[in-house]
C-alpha cells in the first residue's frame, strides 16, 4: 500500500513539473526559430527619388541582404487619385539600369507594382479591383514584358497599387506565368484553389521591432514578417508624413542583423525557403487575424 502511495506521488509530481516546464516554454522565446524579415519598397517609378532609393539600396548593400522594390513601369503624369484620362511616364533607362545592375548584384528584387498606378475609380482607389479580366491580362502584360526587358530578368511577383485585387486580378496573374501575390491579409478576394504564393505586408518601419520580438514566440515555425514602406516614410523626403531618419533606418537594418535566428530576404528569396505560402495558409491567417490593425501597417498607398 505505502509503495502504490508513494509512486502516485512520485506521479504526480513529475505531472507538475512537466506543466510547469511547458508553460515556461510558452512563456519565452524559441531560440532556434528562423525569423524571416522581407522589406518592400514601394512606388519605384520614374518620378521618384532616385537619390533616396540610391541610399536606401547602398543599406541593404552594406549589410549584404536583398531588397524586394515594387516598380510602376508607366506612372501616371499627374494624380494617382484621380480617374480621369492622363498621360503616362515610361521608367527611364536611367531608373532601369539602377534595378538591372542590383538584380545582377543581388541585392534588388523586383516586382511589378501596377501598371500606371492611376485609380479607375475616384470613390475607392483601386488601379486592378473591379476591371474586367482582360483589361487586367493587357495591363499586366505590357507592364511585365517592359520591365523584363529593361532588367532582362523575369518577373514573378505582383504587387498591386493600394493592396487592392480582386479573383480576376488572381486569374491574370496565374495566366501570365506570376508565381506570388503581395498585398496584405485584409483586402482581396482569395480562394484556396488559387496556386500563388502570399506574401501579404504586416508591419511598417515604425513596428517592426516589435513584429520580430512578437514572432520569437508565436506558434508559427516559418514566421515571416513583410514590412511596407514608402520614400514618403523618410523624414528628409516628407517633414509631415515621415516616421524615421535615413540614419534611423541604417541603424534598424544593423540591429536587424545583430539579432539571432534572424534573417533577411526578398519576397523571391522567401518563396524559396519557407515552406508554405499557399493560398490555404494565406486565408487560415486572414481569419486568425481578421486585419487587425495591431498586425496590420499603417502606410498603405
Amino acid at each position: 500500500m505505502r509503495t502504490v502511495l508513494l509512486f502516485q506521488r512520485i506521479l504526480v509530481t513529475f505531472l507538475l513539473l512537466c506543466m510547469v516546464s511547458f508553460t515556461a516554454c510558452n512563456k519565452h522565446p524559441i531560440e532556434n526559430k528562423q525569423v524571416n524579415v522581407v522589406f518592400r519598397l514601394d512606388d519605384y517609378s520614374a518620378c521618384s527619388n532616385t537619390d533616396m532609393e540610391l541610399r536606401i539600396i547602398d543599406a541593404f548593400r552594406k549589410n549584404d541582404a536583398c531588397i524586394t522594390l515594387g516598380v510602376i513601369p508607366y506612372v501616371c503624369a499627374e494624380d494617382i487619385h484621380d480617374p480621369s484620362a492622363q498621360d503616362v511616364i515610361p521608367l527611364t533607362s536611367m531608373k532601369g539600369d539602377i534595378l538591372k545592375n542590383g538584380v545582377n548584384e543581388g541585392i534588388l528584387d523586383v516586382a511589378l507594382h501596377g501598371y500606371s498606378h492611376q485609380t479607375i475609380s475616384a470613390k475607392q482607389w483601386t488601379e486592378f479591383s473591379g476591371l474586367d479580366y482582360n483589361s487586367q491580362v493587357e495591363r499586366l502584360a505590357k507592364g511585365k514584358k517592359f520591365l523584363e526587358g529593361m532588367i532582362d530578368t523575369a518577373i514573378s511577383t505582383f504587387v498591386p497599387p493600394w493592396n487592392r485585387y480582386d479573383l480576376n486580378t488572381l486569374r491574370a496573374l496565374e495566366k501570365l506565368g506570376f508565381s506570388t501575390l503581395s498585398a496584405n491579409n485584409k483586402i482581396g478576394q482569395v480562394t484556396e484553389a488559387c496556386k500563388l504564393n502570399f506574401l501579404p505586408y504586416s508591419c511598417n518601419l515604425s513596428k517592426l521591432r516589435h513584429a520580430v520580438k512578437a514572432s520569437r514566440t508565436s506558434s508559427d515555425t516559418q514566421p515571416v514578417i513583410v514590412v511596407l514602406f514608402h520614400e514618403y516614410d523618410f523624414k528628409e523626403i516628407d517633414e509631415k508624413r515621415g516616421s524615421i531618419t535615413y540614419q534611423e533606418f541604417y541603424e534598424l537594418l544593423n540591429w536587424l542583423k545583430s539579432q539571432r535566428h534572424v534573417r533577411l530576404l526578398s519576397i523571391s528569396q522567401a518563396t524559396q525557403v519557407i515552406n508554405d505560402l499557399s493560398a490555404k495558409r494565406f486565408l487560415m491567417n486572414k481569419r486568425s487575424t481578421d486585419g487587425s490593425p495591431s498586425q496590420m501597417g499603417t502606410g498603405m498607398i
